[in-house]
């Protein structure tokens, strides 16, 4: 007779990765980047791939689609010999930089017996770095928005994120830098959903976050 799994501790904790656990606030040195390397004024490049963004971070197309696509619109292709991903990956894997405290709080969290998961808006190439690199080891989990063919703020999205995590909406702690992302969560029905301002403030949240009575959701 297999022993009886002990029963899940709440709450479950789901965070975001890029403005909370690494300092990132947004892709604009990626599609600089691209832009500098094919000579392309950074603005126009900027809107175009921020525009694109949607489709890749939601695997509806590929890395290598996404940029041709992008540099065609400037009368450019993709080089022979560059990589679509390293591309993206490169000005990210240089400039992102982990954000300690918040490392530490997910840390603390895991080795007291809760659980804690990534739930990242993020394109291919970047959820392969992570697994690369280790990245996510660091948690139970790691759900990316490209694998699972919806974004954040979307109801749909959060549905499949927790359908992978295997936790009820009553049962999660959301911690995002975006004020669209919490409110989205909010109106799935996740029961405390919390914008990421600061490391002392995340530790306050979550403290008083560990205070509920769970039991009654």
């Amino acid at each position: 007779m297999h022993a009886k799994a002990p029963p899940i501790r709440l709450p479950v904790f789901v965070f975001d990765f890029g403005g909370v656990l690494i300092k990132w606030k947004n892709n604009d040195p990626i599609f600089d980047y691209v832009a500098r390397r094919y000579g392309i004024p950074v603005a126009p490049m900027r809107r175009e791939l921020e525009a694109a963004l949607p489709g890749l971070e939601t695997g509806q197309v590929t890395m290598r689609e996404c940029l041709e696509a992008a540099l065609g619109k400037f009368g450019k292709r993709l080089r022979e010999g560059d990589s679509p991903d390293a591309l993206w990956t490169l000005p990210f894997e240089r400039l992102m930089k982990p954000r300690k405290g918040a490392l530490k709080v997910v840390e603390s969290l895991r080795r007291r017996g809760y659980r804690a998961y990534m739930f990242s808006n993020t394109s291919p190439p970047h959820a392969a770095y992570l697994r690369r690199t280790g990245w996510t080891e660091i948690v139970d989990g790691f759900v990316a928005s490209c694998e699972i063919g919806s974004m954040k703020p979307s109801a749909e999205a959060f549905s499949r994120a927790l359908r992978e995590i295997g936790a009820r909406a009553s049962d999660v702690v959301f911690i995002d830098d975006r004020e669209a992302n919490v409110r989205g969560a909010e109106a799935y029905g996740i029961r405390r959903a919390l914008r990421f301002t600061s490391v002392a403030r995340l530790k306050r949240d979550v403290d008083q976050a560990l205070r509920l009575d769970w039991q009654s959701g």
